[in-house]
């Protein structure tokens, strides 16, 4: 009982706060903006609903997501929440329980943050164009913003637990990436500029390159064992 309180109450904390509904609000009116300019008219003379042009719109709002998942991470570390933290350790419950209460409460906000643009593209492709056929669609946008975001989530709270101000470097380093659009290799591509390429055949498929899947394997790997890391420190040692 206590624990679905304290979920809920992350996850109120961090729905109704400014910054999360801020970034929200700019991430969907910039979803819009792609769907009636990029989205509409298709990429590279594919169609509007081609693999291409729906991993071309996940990976342009990638950087909108990361920013708004590294700014909760950032708020683990602020000297309020620490002090939140102080008083759960004299209550009931185990410490490294809050902390998989919290990280858990964070990643669900993240995750209807980005749900919420990408279920737009799909309601308006059946919508505008009658395309109902979007599984693959769909698991490759989440290919595209999941494993980087596990990463990017694991490492900041790895970082922050040393120095809360690398958490902040970190998202410098992802706006830098996404302004100047620089383009790493494929199994780096943390943006998903470099998502797949178009098969110029009468499906207009998508094709994932093998070296940008072992990229977000790896991503997801990192991500996880950081995170697992930070709660099982916890668990032995509160001040870790």
């Amino acid at each position: 009982m206590l624990k679905r309180v304290v979920f809920r109450y992350e996850i109120k904390r961090i729905v109704f706060s400014k910054e999360y509904l801020l970034i929200l609000t700019a991430t969907l009116i910039y979803a819009i903006s792609l769907l009636r300019g990029l989205v509409l008219y298709g990429v590279n003379y594919t169609a509007p609903f081609s693999g291409l042009t729906f991993a071309t719109y996940c990976s342009c709002l990638t950087p909108f997501l990361f920013i708004l998942l590294l700014l909760l991470c950032a708020r683990f570390f602020r000297p309020s929440e620490r002090g939140a933290e102080a008083i759960i350790r004299a209550t009931c419950m185990p410490y490294h329980i809050f902390r998989l209460i919290r990280y858990s409460a964070a990643m669900c906000a993240f995750l209807f943050a980005a749900l919420l643009p990408v279920s737009a593209c799909l309601i308006f492709y059946r919508t505008v164009f009658d395309y109902k056929e979007s599984g693959t669609l769909l698991f490759s946008g989440l290919l595209i913003i999941i494993p980087p975001a596990i990463f990017l989530f694991g490492v900041a709270i790895a970082i922050g637990r040393l120095e809360a101000a690398g958490v902040y470097i970190l998202l410098a380093v992802i706006i830098v990436i996404s302004i100047f659009q620089i383009r790493l290799p494929a199994f780096m591509d943390i943006i998903g500029t470099n998502a797949g390429q178009v098969l110029y055949n009468e499906n207009q498929a998508l094709r994932l390159s093998s070296s940008f899947i072992t990229g977000r394997l790896i991503f997801s790997s990192i991500g996880l064992a950081f995170s697992i890391l930070s709660i099982y420190r916890s668990r032995k040692c509160p001040d870790c």
